[in-house]
């Protein structure tokens, strides 16, 4: 991973206007991004925007051996993939820190709070359980990637349906779709991992940007931390607390870690709702036979977006023209033809062709050997 550098102007600039109660976009400390969830054509699969960070998501199943230790428990497993396409910084096929670093608060999050029922994945005990997989790839990183990325699991989770199962004596028969409804993830609770930017030891910020967390993890010369850090905070929908983690300097106030649970805890119900909503929505749409792709994502918006827009301060038309005289203008104008010019003007190119330029029109024609000699 190639390293970002921040300017000392670019610090101190975000660092006078956050002591002063502004952000750079124009937030609150306690607004956050807009969030959509737009889920795929399978099961399992869903894109997760937070304002411009973007996490696509995809849980697949297998049948496996289970583990020595955990004989009647399925298997679950979380990768975390950050591609070049997310942040220019990332290298392909290269594991950095970050990743890493997500990986692991995920599998705190998911895995050792227990939300998940690990034993009715079971198939056969001691020898076929089932194994998810969630697949997390950072589409485009502009901040808080942990929260994002927190959203989109949940969500991948609790929208994944597996296939039903049939056993034959000692063989099974995994039915498909056609055949047999899925079964749903049974899933104890919904946690969701939040993060916050700590400045100067007395100022929380929810859900940073890209330039707002590497302004608060980043140290001077000295080693001292300028900013705080940044404090993620896991919890689920009962306000029980499932994570906490600091990157970054020491707190030396502790009520910020309470206002940040505080903050978690109304955030956390929200994102809960609105995750139950959205699949609610969703199986309601599979139910009328709609068609349901990731194509919803692209708005007139997102194809217009090279587009400029012109706003006049002060615009006064005299004249006001109706649409009958556009129509005539239109039709006047496909009548007047242009005139054939009296002369034209030959490029010769040689032993190849010639171009005839008329009134900006250029047309090849062919010379034959015959005509050059001429």
């Amino acid at each position: 991973m190639r390293e970002v550098f921040l300017s000392t102007c670019e610090k101190n600039f975000i660092q006078k206007i956050v002591s002063e109660g502004h952000r750079l976009d124009g937030r609150n400390y306690n607004e956050n991004r807009q969030l959509e969830i737009t889920f795929g054509s399978e099961y399992g699969s869903c894109i997760v925007s937070l304002g411009e960070t973007k996490i696509l998501a995809q849980v697949t199943c297998e049948v496996t051996q289970p583990k020595q230790i955990r004989p009647n428990e399925g298997i679950l497993s979380i990768n975390v993939e950050i591609s070049p396409m997310a942040a220019p910084q990332f290298e392909a096929n290269r594991q950095t820190d970050l990743t890493v670093y997500l990986n692991r608060l995920l599998e705190k999050c998911y895995k050792d709070s227990k939300c998940i029922d690990l034993e009715s994945l079971c198939i056969v005990v001691e020898e076929k359980v089932w194994s998810l997989r969630v697949d997390v790839k950072v589409l485009n990183h502009a901040g808080n990637v942990i929260e994002c990325a927190s959203i989109a699991t949940l969500t991948s989770l609790a929208h994944f349906k597996r296939p039903d199962i049939t056993r034959s004596g000692d063989s099974v028969i995994i039915h498909t779709i056609a055949e047999k409804d899925p079964i749903p993830t049974v899933l104890y609770h919904y946690p969701v991992c939040l993060t916050f930017a700590i400045f100067g030891n007395d100022t929380l910020i929810s859900d940073p940007s890209f330039i707002e967390e590497s302004v608060c993890t980043s140290s001077t010369e000295e080693g001292i931390c300028t900013g705080g850090g940044l404090l993620a905070v896991g919890m689920n929908q009962y306000k029980e607390l499932c994570l906490l983690n600091l990157t970054g300097a020491a707190l030396y106030n502790s009520k910020i870690v309470h206002r940040a649970i505080q903050h978690a805890a109304d955030r956390c119900k929200d994102v809960v709702d609105l995750v139950k909503n959205v699949i609610n929505m969703d199986a309601t749409r599979r139910q009328k036979r709609e068609k349901i792709n990731f194509c919803e994502i692209i708005t007139t918006d997102h194809m217009l977006s090279l587009r400029f827009n012109i706003r006049l301060k002060s615009y006064s038309a005299d004249v006001v023209k109706d649409d009958n005289e556009d129509e005539k203008m239109e039709e006047d104008f496909e009548e007047e033809k242009p005139e054939p010019s009296k002369y034209d003007v030959v490029a010769s190119l040689p032993q190849t062709a010639e171009i005839i330029t008329k009134k900006g029109a250029s047309t090849w024609i062919e010379v034959s050997s015959e005509s050059e000699e001429d």
